[in-house]
């Protein structure tokens, strides 16, 4: 560097931050992880010191000063907000999650609040969109169990219009064009003229008895939108056929789905 002074050492203070994270358990390090952009970034010295005073005169005078403890600290402002990053601002642990494919039946949600959201058991949920010619001696029972041959899958029944098509939670096999879809408790008989689609947030809601059938958008909603059929949640809606507090029971198949969870506070020091 050039001796001062000297416009040579003027900078403008840019830089990479990077950080180094020790395991908690085995005390070893990490490996150095670029934090992103860092539009501020402060360097501060704590000093402590140990003072004397001398007791040979009849003013007390300070006679030694020595410093007894150095804490340098460092501050700064990241832009930008990844798992990682958020983990360190909350002292989390971060706990990767692979789901399967799959199926819940009547998942219970013991007290539906008005206005507001439930979470549901898994994410990526909704149904398989079966497109059909009209039903024989139809309707299907909502909830029912169904059976489609010649593929051998099985499946709940969740939604259907008379000759649109059918929404399934698959329980077992997979659905395959050609299928007659067979009610186990109703005479309904339907056959599937293409293959089925997956329809994300659609679900059969029904009350505890499962006798009642709730509508979507009229007694509750999985708005796309919001990705409530993304993160699995539930809004219950206000002017419906729904009470405050009432338990519901809530059937859909869910997709594979590969997601982190920031388990915040898990550490008590990064």
């Amino acid at each position: 560097m050039a001796i001062s002074p000297s416009t040579d050492n003027y900078t403008l203070g840019k830089g990479i931050v990077f950080f180094d994270k020790k395991d908690s358990i085995t005390s070893l390090y990490g490996g150095e992880r670029d934090l992103g952009n860092a539009p501020a970034f402060t360097f501060n010295i704590a000093i402590e010191k140990l003072e004397h005073y001398s007791s040979r005169g009849g003013l007390k005078a300070k006679d030694k000063e020595i410093i007894s403890q150095i804490t340098p600290g460092v501050s700064f402002t990241l832009d930008e907000i990844n798992k990682e990053n958020l983990a360190l601002l909350t002292l989390a642990q971060l706990n990767e999650v692979s789901q399967s494919a799959g199926y819940v039946s009547a998942e219970v949600i013991t007290a539906a609040h008005l206005g507001l959201r439930s979470d549901l058991e898994f994410r990526n949920v909704g149904t398989e969109f079966c497109s059909t010619g009209a039903f024989t001696g139809g309707p299907f029972t909502d909830g029912e169990a169904l059976s489609l041959a010649p593929s051998g899958a099985t499946a709940i029944f969740c939604q259907g219009t008379d000759g649109t098509g059918v929404w399934l939670a698959v329980v077992t096999g997979t659905p395959a064009s050609g299928d007659t879809i067979t009610g186990d408790t109703s005479s309904a008989t339907a056959t599937m003229d293409a293959a089925p689609v997956w329809t994300p947030g659609v679900l059969l809601v029904q009350d505890d008895a499962d006798t009642v059938t709730f509508v979507a958008g009229t007694d509750y909603e999985v708005s796309t939108l919001l990705k409530d059929d993304s993160i699995g949640r539930i809004k219950f809606l206000s002017g419906g056929t729904l009470t405050e507090g009432e338990e519901v029971h809530v059937t859909y198949g869910y997709a594979v789905a590969e997601y982190t969870e920031v388990q915040a506070f898990k550490e008590t020091q990064v």
